[in-house]
């Protein structure tokens, strides 16, 4: 079985290195408003914290959606021939989790008996690091969220049992321009 949690060199291309990003990615849950102090630099204490939940564990391989878009704003002037765009604003938009449920079983979802409608926090996500330990350095994208409806996901053959939970993320979050710091 292929190492895929090492990044990969393209042999005599000259292309950059490249890395599989199955089994790569960790998200978390930090509750409450309180629980990072600065988005732009959330410390490895605030992120490493026992009482943060590891949504890893319960996404589906496509679980985490959210849109990310930046509006443009026209700009045609009376004094030129040409019409441009300029940067507007952004606009974070259907965000939703798709998580592994074992509803009625003896085994307790930390992710459902978490994330209920109307609780706060920051989802915080890491790329190309597995399941370690947050570190001072790291780059990591921090959203302020506030959760919505739990459903459940259609019946399909041979799938696993899931429900979506939807969330709004704040203006002011961070889509991996956030820094770990010490």
């Amino acid at each position: 079985m292929a190492d895929t949690t090492n990044p990969t060199v393209p042999a005599a291309t000259g292309l950059p290195t490249a890395t599989i990003e199955d089994g790569n990615i960790l998200t978390i849950f930090v509750p409450g408003f309180d629980g990072i102090k600065d988005m732009s630099k959330p410390t490895v204490a605030e992120l490493n914290k026992p009482t943060n939940l590891n949504l890893s564990q319960y996404l589906d391989g496509t679980g985490w959606k959210l849109n990310h878009t930046q509006e443009m704003i026209k700009d045609d002037r009376e004094a030129s021939a040409q019409a441009g765009e300029i940067p507007g604003s952004e606009k974070f938009d259907g965000g939703s989790l798709q998580i592994v449920n074992n509803v009625n079983t003896d085994e307790p979802n930390a992710a459902f008996e978490t994330l209920r409608k109307g609780v706060q926090g920051y989802f915080v996500r890491r790329r190309n690091k597995t399941q370690t330990a947050f570190e001072a350095g790291q780059t990591v994208s921090v959203f302020r969220v506030t959760i919505g409806i739990t459903t459940p996901v259609a019946h399909a053959a041979n799938a696993l049992t899931k429900s979506q939970t939807t969330f709004s993320v704040a203006p002011g979050s961070y889509d991996e321009t956030a820094t770990v710091v010490a």
